[in-house]
């Protein structure tokens, strides 16, 4: 079970930088609270990178008795024929150069897809969200867009970028549904089997939210003092010489 603070700057939100000077989010500078300084699209953008450290399965068309040297380490060896795993990265880059056919993973299969939609559209999950891959979202749009996992059957492919779709919206749905419940009262908020992609979103609009809400306050707070200020002068004034009427 994961839980989302909302209310401190120094809390799971993230910590401000020192001073306050700069790497304010770009749709709230001088916010209160900063989800690292960044905003949804570095976020996203640090998931994306993250993602393509999953491993997947591939199919090399090449033999290799010994592992590849790359920047993030080694890789292999290899038989050709016969499946393997390597972090994403490395799948696509082989794909690129023919040497290998991606495997999509099982959850990314049909009946697979359609059942993480229907546990979605559950009524007893109305307010839960089912348990997916932490980076399905990332590694879905890696494997139709960018490889081979689908080149050889269409429909499927259309097929899976449809139930894909339908999934992400049940989802999403969900997440707005979650951002219009809060209100100055609320401090954190269940994010159990948010994915990556999908916590950064809500990260960010939420704490955005809750910035609105403390300058609110701060209008509230400012408003009932002028009103105190101004009954305290009543108070002060001498009482009126009733003779002079």
């Amino acid at each position: 079970s994961c839980r989302f603070g909302l209310r401190s700057p120094r809390g799971v939100c993230g910590r401000a930088p020192a001073g306050g000077a700069g790497g304010a989010m770009s749709f709230c500078t001088g916010s209160v609270m900063r989800v690292n300084t960044k905003d949804t699209a570095t976020l996203l953008g640090d998931d994306k990178f993250m993602a393509l450290e999953e491993e997947v399965d591939i199919v090399p068309r090449f033999s290799s008795d010994a592992p590849m040297d790359c920047i993030g380490g080694r890789i292999g060896p290899f038989r050709a024929h016969s499946v393997t795993k390597v972090p994403l990265w490395a799948a696509l880059e082989l794909a690129k150069l023919q040497l290998c056919y991606i495997e999509a993973p099982p959850w990314l299969h049909e009946e697979e897809l359609k059942r993480l939609r229907d546990v979605e559209r559950d009524k007893s999950m109305a307010d839960l969200f089912g348990e997916v891959p932490e980076h399905y979202i990332e590694i879905a749009f890696a494997l139709l867009t960018q490889s081979n996992a689908f080149c050889c059957d269409a429909r499927q492919k259309n097929r899976t970028l449809f139930l894909m779709r339908e999934l992400i919206e049940s989802r999403r749905s969900k997440i707005i549904k979650a951002l219009k419940s809060i209100d100055i009262q609320t401090d954190a908020f269940e994010v159990t089997n948010m994915s990556a992609a999908e916590r950064s979103c809500f990260r960010t609009r939420s704490t955005q939210i809750m910035d609105t809400f403390v300058e609110l306050a701060k209008s509230r707070r400012v408003l009932e003092k002028d009103g105190d200020d101004e009954i305290e002068v009543e108070d002060s004034l001498p009482p009126e010489d009733s003779s002079r009427l």
